[in-house]
């Protein structure tokens, strides 16, 4: 049994902090190309570094990039916000004069872009509520990679998060990613990976809670990099043997990596990659799991 695997169960709350205290070495540009002699960790236990993305110097906003916006839904915005106004509408849902219906949080504002107070589903950029049943997970397949075992389902798009076992949902949470749009290709994007990873490691921190790594870059992602050159083969090969081995796979290289289910999950989606869950939703996940179980992250 490979050794990352052969850990009792009774140990995974112990607080093992071994802090990585390796320096965050800059990107230097020299001549408009970036050379980069080392890569930090995507997400470890510093909350400074790693934890959340400073909102307030992306300008207020919770993504890099524009979410995509539905020119149906947007036009109404404004009409819905006066009428909110109008009514008092405070901590709760209204039906829009444009039939759609809309969160405003306790100053009367419309949520958007990020999931509502309660938790319970998440809104678009225009303000619309998704239904987190009407996400992309592949039932069928989730049923054949939990035969036998536990694994993780997560939907990017409608921020739903479900637990299965045996064949079975067991328990479904609303959960957060990353602030970059898109699946994530490489160190630095902010992005939150799309594919089949397995847990690698899993631990438990002050600054995010209970940990649960992923095996970001996998076999596929390390593919794709060392064809887009952002790796070379010397990384491919040690990135293909870490995975063939279950093993943690390094995340010093280009394509980043310390990519996590933790908690201090925020209502945006803030981090640098990973999924945020709420604390204590995170602990139920977390004392369900195991080393070697799946996830399995679609958009």
């Amino acid at each position: 049994m490979i050794r990352h695997l052969a850990c009792a169960k009774n140990k995974k709350r112990k607080k093992s902090r071994f802090h990585m205290l390796a320096a965050l070495l800059s990107l230097t540009i020299i001549s408009g190309c970036m050379t980069l002699s080392s890569y930090a960790v995507e997400d470890e236990d510093d909350p400074n570094y790693d934890g959340v993305v400073d909102v307030a110097a992306l300008g207020g906003a919770a993504r890099f990039g524009s979410p995509v916006s539905n020119p149906a839904h947007a036009a109404g915005i404004l009409e819905a916000q006066e009428a909110a106004v109008l009514h008092g509408v405070r901590n709760r849902y209204m039906i829009c004069p444009d039939g759609i219906e809309r969160y405003f949080d306790e100053n009367g504002e419309m949520v958007r872009d990020r999931l509502v107070p309660d938790r319970t589903a998440y809104v678009d950029i225009d303000g619309v509520k998704l239904n987190p049943q009407d996400n992309n997970i592949n039932k069928t397949f989730m049923k054949y990679a939990s035969h036998g075992r536990r694994a993780i389902a997560y939907d990017k798009s409608s921020h739903y998060l479900e637990v299965w076992e045996n064949g079975n949902v067991i328990k479904s949470y609303m959960a957060t990613a990353g602030a970059g749009e898109g699946n994530k290709e490489k160190q630095g994007d902010y992005k939150t990976p799309v594919g089949y990873y397995y847990i690698c490691e899993m631990k438990v921190s002050d600054a995010l809670k209970e940990e649960m790594k992923v095996n970001y870059p996998n076999i596929v992602d390390a593919e794709n990099g060392l064809k887009k050159g952002i790796i070379g083969q010397s990384t491919f090969t040690e990135l293909l043997n870490e995975n063939r081995n279950l093993e943690k796979p390094s995340g010093k290289t280009g394509l980043g990596g310390g990519i996590e289910i933790h908690g201090n999950g925020q209502l945006m989606d803030a981090t640098r990659g990973c999924i945020g869950v709420k604390n204590e939703w995170v602990r139920d996940i977390y004392d369900v799991m195991e080393l070697g179980d799946r996830v399995y992250i679609v958009e």
